[in-house]
């Protein structure tokens, strides 16, 4: 078997036969499609069952896991020489699967990867991933390596290696507490393409940012594997450089921030955890989107900003000056942020 494509269920009745359509319609001739239901509440898995199609298999869980142990089951389940992730409220772009395939049979030293992704209620809306391997690691602190509904794995370095997921991972960020795991054993990449169209919804746990909890597991745990500061002050500085406000931030925040980013780059500097001009780059690019966030904090946080910020832009600047001056208040979509 060439891939198995592997699609965690929970609550998902109203996009799952998309979701589906979207795989069979591939074409690809050597595929299975595993779908497992995370004990849902819905139609989701008598909709599964009414699907005749030979390519599926069903894995009914007997109690709720999580996204962790519930894709940890599919991928144990799987017999293909690659697991291929799919978001069961997404769907894939016509040819994703065979595209996906010829990258990695081109590219033997990469583990894993991915591509960019369409929003699917805002076409021509893309959300772009990093390239290379180089550009994903350095990225790994503020942002997930690979978008998990774009991923693709190599099924033996996932076996060779003992990589899996916990169940006991939180319910937000499991696939970026994987992904760490295999940045220590092989190389990865992403396409530079959308190969996939993602869901922002409020029934899509990646739009959910408002369980503090979870948040602080994460990144404390991703702090920690890399040998990094996680305490109090530091966990709140790293929120607010993946743009996780819990409260109005204030001109003291903004300053704290920019000593923040100093700070680590002097750590990764020091220890070479990442290309010293890719991990710069990650900063520059935390500091500047806090200059789009700022207006809805107000005119304190925004000064207190441009008297810190001596990689000016025009376009930041004229956003900066605008909102400050006609008193803009910026708010976030849905799933922003």
């Amino acid at each position: 078997m060439k891939v198995s494509v592997v699609i965690p269920v929970y609550n998902k009745a109203a996009f799952i036969k998309n979701c589906l359509a979207s795989v069979f319609a591939q074409g690809f001739p050597d595929m299975e499609v595993i779908a497992v239901d995370d004990r849902s509440t819905d139609t989701s898995l008598d909709l599964l069952r009414s699907i005749r199609d030979p390519r599926l298999r069903i894995i009914a869980l007997e109690k709720n896991l999580g996204p962790a142990g519930c894709a940890q089951r599919g991928f144990d389940a799987a017999t293909g020489e690659y697991i291929v992730r799919m978001d069961a409220d997404d769907v894939m772009f016509p040819d994703r699967i065979a595209k996906q395939v010829a990258f990695m049979d081109a590219h033997p030293e990469l583990g894993a990867s991915g591509s960019h992704m369409e929003l699917l209620q805002q076409p021509g809306v893309v959300r772009k991933a990093a390239l290379t391997d180089a550009e994903c690691r350095a990225g790994v602190l503020f942002r997930i390596p690979m978008f998990q509904p774009t991923t693709i794995y190599r099924r033996d370095v996932l076996i060779e290696h003992a990589i899996r997921f916990d169940d006991g991972w939180p319910r937000y960020g499991e696939d970026w507490l994987l992904q760490l795991r295999l940045l220590r054993v092989t190389r990865i990449a992403n396409m530079d393409e959308a190969l996939v169209r993602y869901r922002v919804a409020p029934q899509n746990l990646a739009s959910h940012r408002g369980d503090l909890t979870d948040q602080r597991t994460l990144f404390s745990a991703i702090l920690e594997w890399y040998g990094l500061p996680y305490d109090e002050a530091h966990l709140r500085q790293h929120l607010h450089a993946v743009k996780y406000y819990r409260e109005a931030l204030t001109p003291k925040d903004v300053a704290d921030l920019k000593t923040y980013l100093a700070e680590l780059r002097r750590i990764v500097d020091a220890r070479a955890l990442f290309d010293s001009t890719d991990f710069d780059g990650q900063l520059d690019r935390v500091w500047n989107d806090l200059a789009f966030q700022l207006p809805r904090f107000g005119r304190a946080s925004i000064m207190a900003y441009l008297r810190l910020d001596h990689r000016r832009s025009w376009p930041k600047l004229r956003y900066l000056l605008s909102s400050f001056i006609k008193g803009r208040v910026y708010l976030p979509e849905v799933g922003e942020a």
